[in-house]
This record gives C-alpha cells, structure tokens and sequence, in this order.
C-alpha cells in the first residue's frame, strides 16, 4: 500500500501530460479538418480517430503505470489537463496554422497567376 501511496505524485504528472498530449492530438485533428474545408464526413471520421487515441492513451498509461487501477483523480487530471490545453496553446497553435494556411494560399495564388501570365505572354 505504501509504494501505491508514494506513486500519487508522478501518477498526477503522467495524466496531466497525457491530458496535454491529448489536446495535441485533438488540435492536429482540427488542423486536418480545416485541410478539409469542415465537410462532414471528415470531420465525423477524425474526431472518432482524435477520440479513440485519446482513449487508448489514457487506457494505457493507466495500465502501465497504475497498474490498471481505476479511480477518480486520474480521470479528473486528464480531462483538467486536455481542457487546460484546448483554451490556452490549442487557441495559439489555432492562430498560427490559420497563418501558415492563409500564406500558404495567397503564396500560390502568385505563383499560379505568374505562370498564367508568362503562358500569355509567349503566346503573343
């Protein structure tokens, strides 16, 4: 019972970094969506992915590391965690690949309009 009671402190650690990192997979599945455009069928299909991950990380640090042991405060460190990381640096990583995308698409708008207007211009 002692080494149990001694492993709270780390145990809290790991599902609060498992919680982060399932944010992480939640914020790459929304990145993907928005590759996407938010049409249905992909959305549906990646938040079941973004889900399933999410529960096997926290079904696998829970049998590795508390030995499959259910109670409450893991659960309630992962979901604190995974909130925590949906409203701070979710929102930022949100912003930035929001930027890059926006970039991205007037930076080929360029390119595709410089050879368009080449292709006219040896045509003449």
């Amino acid at each position: 019972m002692l080494y149990e009671t001694l492993n709270h402190p780390k145990l809290l650690l790991l599902f609060l970094l498992a919680g982060f990192i399932g944010g992480l997979i939640f914020d790459v599945a929304n990145f993907i969506k928005f590759l996407f455009a938010n049409k249905k069928v992909p959305k549906i299909i990646l938040d079941f992915i973004a889900t399933s991950l999410c529960l096997l990380l926290i079904f696998l640090v829970n049998i590795k590391y508390f030995y499959g042991i259910i109670r409450f405060f893991p659960f309630v460190c992962f979901l604190l965690a995974f909130t925590l990381e949906r409203y701070t640096l979710g929102k930022i990583i949100a912003l930035i690949y929001n930027a890059c995308y926006n970039f991205l698409i007037k930076l080929n708008d360029k390119i595709w309009r410089k050879i368009k207007n080449d292709k006219t211009n040896k045509n003449n």
